[in-house]
């Protein structure tokens, strides 16, 4: 199974729009979103998504009741951090605000995958069994290029996909 994964989109509805376009051509089976919406109104953007999407808050989400509100039907929100099991493999889904959270996930050896953000940094990374994947941020890298992630469940293997070469502000 293709999992797409995206964090900090940040109200930047073209960002939004350009990694729905790539999950879609990569023709992933689900996506995870690791927090950072920010507005509501970027849940109306995920309706070309041909996939349903989980969500998590970071510490930028304002209004929850109506991001859960929005999304509903197409997004399925969890608080800060979810654990999912697809297709064999454990996985967390957390935003990536306190490091001690995050090296707890990372090295608890509980998970086959930790998918965090925060940092609007692309990395891939594991730690003992388990792998850490930060997509980066399709709407405002710190460095680099606008970016996503998708991840097979096959091989517990996950690459970055550069969306656009130069950020979107």
């Amino acid at each position: 199974m293709k999992i797409g994964i995206i964090s900090d989109t940040h109200d930047n509805v073209e960002g939004l729009k350009r990694a729905i376009e790539e999950f879609n051509k990569q023709n992933v089976d689900l996506v995870f979103h690791c927090g950072d919406w920010v507005s509501p109104f970027m849940t109306d953007e995920c309706k070309d998504l041909n996939c349903n999407m989980v969500g998590v808050f970071g510490n930028n989400d304002g209004d929850l009741v109506r991001l859960i509100e929005k999304g509903a039907g197409k997004i399925s929100f969890e608080m800060q951090c979810a654990e999912k099991e697809v297709d064999g493999r454990k996985i967390a889904i957390y935003h990536g605000t306190s490091i001690p959270l995050l090296d707890s996930l990372l090295y608890c050896e509980k998970y086959d995958a930790v998918f965090s953000g925060h940092t609007h940094t692309v990395s891939i990374n594991k730690y003992k069994k388990t792998l850490h994947v930060n997509p980066g941020s399709p709407s405002f890298p710190w460095k680099g290029f606008a970016s996503v992630a998708i991840y097979d469940t096959k091989d517990n293997s996950a690459k970055i996909i550069q969306l656009i070469q130069e950020p979107l502000f």
